[in-house]
């Protein structure tokens, strides 16, 4: 019977969704692809696992979710008019931690800007981290001037699950700015500086402050524009606070001054849909929620730990009202 033929006789299609993954990771997402398979078959949504590498040969289906991180695969669907999680603009932007600060600082009210929402940063493009590396401890100009004493961390722009990050072996002391403190260093401290930075050379980068938050952060996962869950991350002797890094979690009930602050971060995306996705926020010694990342390709190991939740189920069932 074709499909429709069951349209006729009051039957309705089912729906084709792809799963798009680099080859590589969809080994170790093996699990989480058949729980995207069985929840659509609750919903007359068939998913079907499509390796990066083969996507722009296979037949059109009826939405996709990219989970490649891969811009490019957005784009090649938006220009066909298929409806895909998420749009290109989500998938650059969540994808690179500095772009995501920008966006939120073109869209975040006034009222969020004006407290602290997020650690001072400063982005290096991979170019004006090499010509630092190769002139160190000389910079061009004097970046980052602290406005307490401050430990600094290093970020690549588009590392996950708390991968090429790591605390600087350097401390600047208030009023000062990053190259006032190099200055101080000893030449073993410089040189183990130097040697950290080489690991990042020919990457764009965040220098930021460390925010002490011991080691503790949120992540709430959001689905469909919408808070879903919470989730509290402790560090265990790091001061990242990654579940796949060996940290605790534990479900989280945000009190209501807690979701108006986190609503409007989510607001700011408003004008794109988040469809399943992740923010982060480091809780600081004052108790407030310091943004730290988007997470656009979030996992959910952690939320099927400590809930009863099925956000799979709840996000395929979300996905149905568009297709």
């Amino acid at each position: 019977m074709t499909e429709q033929t069951k349209e006729s006789k009051g039957e309705k299609a089912v729906k084709q969704g792809y799963l798009i993954y680099e080859a590589w990771e969809a080994k170790k997402n093996e699990r989480f692809i058949q729980m995207f398979q069985k929840a659509g078959e609750l919903e007359n949504i068939a998913f079907s696992f499509v390796a990066k590498e083969e996507y722009s040969k296979m037949p059109l289906p009826d939405f996709v979710l990219n989970r490649t991180r891969d811009t490019k695969v957005s784009q090649w669907y938006e220009h066909k008019n298929i409806v895909v999680f998420h749009d290109s603009l989500i998938t650059e932007i969540g994808n690179h931690k500095a772009k995501t600060l920008h966006f939120l600082e073109d869209h975040l009210p006034d009222a969020v800007k004006m407290k602290k929402w997020k650690p001072e940063s400063v982005f290096l493009s991979k170019d004006q981290l090499t010509e630092w590396i190769d002139n160190f401890p000389s910079f061009g100009s004097n970046i980052f001037e602290a406005q307490k004493e401050t430990e600094i961390v290093i970020k690549s722009v588009n590392g996950h699950g708390g991968s090429e990050v790591a605390l600087l072996p350097v401390t600047i002391q208030k009023g000062q700015n990053l190259q006032e403190a190099l200055s101080k260093q000893s030449g073993q401290d410089r040189q183990k500086l130097l040697a950290m930075l080489e690991t990042y050379r020919g990457k764009d980068v965040l220098i930021q402050e460390k925010i002490a938050s011991k080691s503790r952060d949120v992540r709430v996962y959001i689905v469909g524009n919408m808070i879903y869950q919470a989730v509290l991350r402790q560090g265990k002797e790091d001061f990242r606070s990654n579940f796949s890094l060996g940290g605790a979690v534990s479900a989280y009930s945000m009190n209501e001054e807690e979701k108006e602050w986190v609503n409007a971060f989510v607001k700011a995306f408003s004008k794109r849909t988040l469809g399943m996705a992740g923010i982060d926020f480091l809780i600081d010694e004052q108790e407030r929620w310091i943004f730290n990342e988007l997470e656009e390709m979030v996992g959910c190991r952690m939320l099927y730990q400590t809930t009863s939740k099925d956000i799979v189920k709840d996000y395929v069932r979300w996905i149905k009202r568009f297709v």
